[in-house]
């Protein structure tokens, strides 16, 4: 199934945006969100 959505003229292969936490903090977590369908990633600030 083809999930690819357009989000502020970026392409995403997935609806799906996993929200910023501890868990992207780290490389290796982003890597398995992606394996698990996640389109975007917002990333873990410090500020």
């Amino acid at each position: 199934m083809n999930l690819e959505v357009e989000y502020m003229g970026l392409s995403l292969k997935s609806p799906i945006v996993v929200s910023a936490s501890p868990l992207s903090e780290k490389v290796e977590n982003i890597i398995e969100m992606e394996k698990a369908g996640a389109g975007a990633v917002v990333m873990f600030s410090l500020f």
